[in-house]
Formats: C-alpha cells, sequence, structure tokens
C-alpha cells in the first residue's frame, strides 16, 4: 500500500501532520527497532489515544510493521522515497506557516 492511503484515512490538520511527520522521523531513525505505543508517545510527548490511530492507519497501510503491540519502520527504496517526499513537504509548509506568522507580527506589532 502506501503512505498516501494511510494519510487520507487521518484527519487533515497541522496537528496531525506534525505528529505523523515527527512519529516517522522518531520510527526512521529507529529502523528495524519496535516501540510500544506508550514508548512513542512518550518520546513525541503527544497523547497515546493521537499516537495509537496514527501508528494503526500506519500499519494497516503497510507504512509500519506492527508485531502485537509494538510498531517498526523497516527501510525499503519506494517507501523510503514516499516518506522523504512527505517529510520534505512537511517540513516546508510548517516553515511557510511560520514565515507567515512572523511577517504578521512584525507587520502589526505584536511579540
Amino acid at each position: 500500500m502506501s503512505l498516501r492511503r494511510a494519510l487520507e484515512h487521518l484527519p487533515c490538520d497541522r496537528a496531525t501532520e506534525t505528529t505523523v511527520r515527527e512519529l516517522l522521523q522518531l520510527l526512521r531513525t529507529r529502523a528495524g527497532r519496535p516501540l510500544t505505543i506508550e514508548e512513542t508517545a512518550r518520546r513525541l510527548e503527544r497523547p497515546e489515544g493521537a499516537v495509537s490511530v496514527i501508528l494503526w492507519e500506519l500499519a494497516d497501510a503497510y507504512v509500519l510493521h506492527r508485531d502485537g503491540i509494538c510498531y517498526s519502520y523497516t527501510r525499503e527504496p519506494v517507501m523510503d522515497l514516499e516518506v522523504d517526499r512527505f517529510l520534505r513537504r512537511a517540513a516546508s509548509r510548517s516553515a511557510m506557516t511560520q514565515t507567515n506568522v512572523a511577517k504578521f507580527r512584525d507587520r502589526y506589532g505584536y511579540r
């Protein structure tokens, strides 16, 4: 399957996108080493409920591997390409939002 399929089943808001981005970055740095929902939520400093929904969707779309209560990321060339593309897009969108907020604050004198 694909990352795009998983993202289609998740809410389209900035908080979810940020959590998915941080989750994928965390699991990619630990490729092949499983994490439980509790460990993942603690490392990301996010609620377990939000993390579990995202992990479940990513595993359901075969982005992550689920082994009982543990989830892991296995590096595969095609999936790595799709994840890289998502991470770049999410990072640029986040940077653009931060830039727009900074411009607004400068323009209207908020600090």
